[in-house]
């Protein structure tokens, strides 16, 4: 299916932005330029800041590699529920808390929820494993009660692309604990294969707003000098998941590089019989609900991934 009309706009608005800017591309940038022209950039988003009813803190939570930096969302006059845990993307090179406000807001206020979106150590300063050590600490010292009036347990783990990857490398080291207070996980865009092998790196890998050579330099940023494309944590979708594995729900875009690794990823939860949804927003690029403020149509997506985890919050089914 071609591009969406909306994106195919979308597409020549930042194109032309760039050019208005001067916005080297980036291959030509180092990773302090790219963060720098994120954040230049993000007004071009139109987010929503607020949402009536619900607040937010500024807080921190100790990990093994320092305290690290998290948002609490808490809906006003709310009482008794469930815990969100949300994790920004960015190739684990990029993005910040600040990126994905407005998407923390909304879940919180849409499901209800109080939702924790959480930073973690970036790369290439920062290599794997530190992003998956910081997110395991973080989930941890939310189930031992580090953040007051917070749900314990039966916890909702969510992220964006690099984000849904670390979620899963999370999940994997608390599943192998024995004790891991995860209930049901939600992956939007998913990263979940390092190796560039799957089709759709190539058939969506040029013209679609992620291109293959920024996740090549993503790739071997995070790698770093020891870490194989080819480990579970780096790229879960190639790797079977074990039969505790949280019900699991996906939504991708079909127009993006990393289409086939909610495909491959959808289609381990299936083998090992795990309860999941799957939704594939089409003609949608990656990571389009972060677009939402230029794509209208990509509401309705979200609104489904919603659904769900509110079905799951009152039934604990899909």
């Amino acid at each position: 299916m071609p591009l969406h009309p909306d994106v195919a706009d979308l597409i020549s608005l930042l194109t032309n932005w760039q050019k208005e800017n001067g916005v080297p591309a980036r291959t030509g940038q180092n990773f302090p330029e790219q963060r720098h022209w994120g954040r230049v950039q993000f007004p071009l988003k139109k987010t929503i800041e607020t949402r009536p009813g619900v607040t937010f803190e500024r807080s921190a939570l100790a990990t093994r590699g320092g305290e690290r930096p998290v948002r609490i969302y808490r809906v006003d006059h709310k009482v008794d529920l469930p815990t969100v845990v949300f994790v920004h993307g960015g190739g684990y090179a990029v993005g910040s808390l600040d990126d994905v406000h407005h998407e923390a807001l909304r879940l919180a206020a849409a499901l209800p929820a109080n939702l924790v979106s959480i930073s973690y150590r970036l790369a290439p300063e920062n290599p794997w494993p530190a992003g998956v050590d910081d997110g395991e600490d973080i989930i941890e010292a939310i189930a031992a009660g580090a953040i007051p009036g917070l749900k314990r347990t039966q916890i909702a783990f969510g992220g964006i692309s690099a984000g849904a990857g670390l979620v899963a490398a999370v999940t994997q080291r608390l599943l192998a604990k024995g004790n891991s207070p995860l209930s049901i996980l939600f992956l939007m865009s998913p990263w979940l294969d390092l190796t560039q092998t799957l089709p759709s790196t190539h058939i969506y890998g040029k013209g679609h707003i992620l291109e293959r050579t920024t996740l090549d330099l993503f790739i071997e940023a995070y790698r770093g000098k020891d870490g194989s494309v080819d480990h579970p944590e780096l790229s879960p979708a190639r790797h079977p998941l074990s039969a505790n594995w949280p019900a699991t729900i996906i939504l991708s875009a079909e127009c993006d590089p990393l289409a086939d690794d909610a495909a491959i990823f959808s289609r381990r939860l299936s083998e090992a019989d795990i309860p999941r949804v799957w939704r594939v927003a089409c003609g949608m690029p990656h990571a389009f609900h972060a677009w939402v403020g230029q794509l209208p149509s990509a509401s309705t997506e979200t609104e489904w991934m919603d659904a769900h985890l509110r079905n799951w919050f009152a039934n604990g089914s899909l």
